[in-house]
Parts: C-alpha cells; structure tokens; sequence
C-alpha cells in the first residue's frame, strides 16, 4: 500500500503519547518523511517497537529526553532511510552486535531503575520486518549518549 510515512509516524506518536509524557520525553517528527509502497502493518511494527523503545530506554537522570524520527537523504537511489534518535542511555557496543537475537536483553540490572521490562524479542521482531520489507536496518550507539537505529526500506516493493 502506499502510504505517507510522516502519517504513519504521527500515528505511531499518538498511539505512544501517553508512555512518552509519563516519562517526560518529546517525540518528534522531523518532516518531510518519504511515501513508500509498503506493507503498513510491518512498518508500523517497526515504528511502535523503536520508538517505544527509545522512550523506555530514555535517561532520567537527562533534564531533556527526546526521540527525533527524520529522513536520511540519500539522492538518486531507490530506497528511503529513516532514522529513529534519542539521547537515551545509550547501549554498550560489546551489546550491539547481539541486540537483533531473540531473547537477548542488554542491561536488563537497570530494569527497576528505568521501570521497564521484557523478553528480548522486540528488536529480533524488527529485524525480521526489516528483512521481510527487503529493507536493511543498521545502529549507532554510545552508552550514556544515546542510540540511532537507521531503517532503509525501497521506495516500491522488488517486481
């Protein structure tokens, strides 16, 4: 379907507004974001598991938490890339090359501090969407810094 990803985005906002308030974080929309032929449900899957995650995984000891989803330009190509930022607190890079596992839960010794909790399979759940939309998804971190997951997905499904 195709479908404008900025209202999807907007969307997902609403659907978290109450998760992102209760701990003080600004979900933002740097727009435009591209239209793409997608499959809806997968992408929103991905959307409300990474943005939920950057607002679980916010730090609270920051004055100002934040979640920024904006384009990536990327002229001349056939893919659009989004990227979902916070200035959380960040993941330890020996956790990076393991977060897309089932069941794997970095820093789960924080979970009463930051008042979360989970299985580990919110980010294997992505990276199957991802895999699934014949997209690519890659991440940046630094611990106490915060997290950018870039998500590449095509313009228009492969023919």
């Amino acid at each position: 379907q195709r479908v404008e990803l900025e209202t999807m985005t907007r969307d997902v906002i609403a659907q978290l507004h109450e998760m992102a308030e209760a701990r003080g974080v600004d979900v933002r929309v740097a727009a435009p974001l591209p239209a793409v032929t997608i499959d809806v449900a997968r992408f929103e899957l991905v959307l409300v598991n990474l943005i939920s995650n950057a607002i679980k995984y916010s730090d609270p000891k920051k004055p100002a938490r934040f979640v920024e989803i904006a384009p990536v330009p990327e002229p001349g190509r056939d893919k659009h890339t989004v990227s979902i930022r916070d200035n959380g607190i960040g993941i330890a890079e020996s956790d990076l090359r393991s977060i897309f596992s089932r069941f794997y839960r970095g820093r789960p010794e924080r979970d009463r501090e930051l008042g979360t909790s989970g299985l580990g399979l919110g980010l294997s759940i992505v990276a199957d969407c991802v895999d699934a939309l014949n997209g690519d998804i890659r991440v940046e971190s630094r611990l106490g810094e915060g997290t950018t997951f870039f998500v590449e997905v095509p313009s228009a499904p492969e023919k």
